[in-house]
């Protein structure tokens, strides 16, 4: 079997592995309480991988006009999940970002997928990192840019 196929083979596992390894209790308790809509989970997600971020970041990650980007902000705040901070350098611009449970959620996520990436590449020391994250970043694009396909 060619690497390609095996790398195809693997992905489904891979993608319940993590899944799997991210501590749901904390997901889930924090979840019901705050009762967050798919577009507030986006969000969510979306300021995980790349906030803080200004209101326009925020609605063109999202792909919504900035009128929606601040009620959701808005909700997102009511609820704790978000806070807006003030940018250090111009104080009238508005930086969104996780905040309470959500923050700690993904920090405690990031900080353990860190230890088990540092342990697999102790048992492969001949991959290169930087080759290896180039890779996974062009993977990633190609199944965003054709979601749900076969």
């Amino acid at each position: 079997m060619d690497t390609t196929a095996q790398l195809a083979q693997i992905l489904p596992g891979l993608a319940l592995a993590l899944y799997e390894t991210a501590p749901h209790g904390i997901s889930a308790a924090h979840s019901e309480e705050a009762q967050l809509t798919p577009t507030q989970r986006r969000a969510v997600i979306h300021l995980a991988h790349n906030g803080p971020l200004t209101m326009s970041e925020l609605a063109t990650g999202l792909g919504i006009g900035r009128a929606a980007a601040s009620e959701l902000v808005a909700r997102l705040v009511a609820q704790g999940v978000a806070k807006r901070d003030a940018d250090a350098v111009d104080r009238r611009i508005v930086l969104v970002s996780l905040a309470g449970p959500a923050a700690t959620y993904v920090e405690e996520v990031l900080t353990y997928w860190g230890e088990l990436l540092t342990d697999a590449f102790a048992h492969h020391p001949t991959i290169d990192p930087d080759d290896l994250v180039a890779f996974l970043q062009t993977l990633t694009a190609k199944l965003k840019e054709a979601p749900g396909k076969p």
